[in-house]
């Protein structure tokens, strides 16, 4: 048995659960939605909960990358016992609600951590290190954090650029090198335009990493390196829906902060600069 991260479970259930044929998802679902039941439940009281077989639910177990439900079961019995007891009163009024908020998320970041592959952070930072020109892109509610990340890039000198109109993204991509990189970020991955820009910068041989919280989307599967983030309490539907992008926006913030420290005295150097132009715009 691998060596699996305490949350690694219950991420890798939702990262994965959109690639799963119809009857596994209705066995995952179970498993998400009764997370903290199913160290007492059977592999049969599981398959009666999602209108399945037995055997469907092994298969399921399988597909998501265990040996089986006897595994699954014994890991998220271990990683209840990572995670502390929590007392969720009502919020008291607008204040309330955002200050649960932030303990919500304070909670789940070793969660939002378990699919991360290490390997695959240092070749992205390498990778955009290096390159001749680096290429963000991100549509959608993703399209904010596209511009951020250029903008960051850029101010601890790794110039890097963020077109927003979706044609001029492709037309872009289809210019690229091998010498280049595309960042494509994509909380669902997968998003069609954002894809078409993928396959483009592909096609000309450039570098693609994906920001994606699905391990299994399009995106991550197009993309030569994969970061995956994700929030562990929203379903694919909530993903598209409520659009937390909170996962990919700290991700960035550390990318960022790992480019900075591999370009060493030169980023330094460029921070300087512009902090000073930053110093010359601020009022009194």
């Amino acid at each position: 048995m691998s060596e699996r991260r305490p949350g690694e479970v219950m991420a890798t259930i939702r990262s994965l659960l959109p690639s799963l044929l119809p009857t596994e998802q209705a066995v995952a679902s179970v498993l998400l939605e009764r997370s903290t039941e199913i160290v007492e439940l059977s592999s049969q009281q599981v398959a009666e909960l999602a209108g399945a077989s037995r055997a469907t639910v092994v298969r399921t177990c399988q597909s998501l990358g265990f040996t089986g439900y006897q595994q699954l079961r014994v890991l998220l019995a271990r990683d209840a016992g990572y995670r502390p007891v929590e007392q969720a009163p009502a919020p008291d009024g607008a204040a309330g609600i955002v200050a649960q908020t932030f303990t919500h998320i304070a909670g789940r970041v070793n969660d939002m951590l378990a699919l991360l592959d290490a390997d695959a952070v240092h070749r992205a930072v390498e990778s955009l290190a290096v390159a001749r020109r680096v290429v963000v892109i991100g549509n959608g509610l993703s399209a904010p954090l596209a511009l951020d990340a250029a903008a960051r890039l850029t101010s601890v000198g790794r110039a890097a650029e963020a077109p927003l109109d979706v044609i001029g993204q492709q037309i872009t991509a289809r210019l690229l090198s091998p010498d280049d990189v595309v960042l494509a970020i994509s909380g669902s991955g997968s998003n069609a335009s954002t894809l078409r820009t993928v396959d483009a910068a592909t096609a000309a041989g450039a570098s693609v990493i994906a920001v994606t919280a699905f391990a299994r989307s399009p995106i991550a599967q197009a993309a030569g390196t994969s970061l995956v983030v994700t929030m562990p309490d929203l379903t694919f539907r909530e993903e598209i829906t409520l659009a937390s992008r909170l996962p990919q926006a700290i991700l960035i913030e550390g990318i960022v902060a790992a480019v900075t420290h591999r370009l060493g005295d030169s980023a330094l150097r460029a921070k300087s600069l512009a902090l000073d132009a930053i110093s010359d715009n601020l009022a009194e």
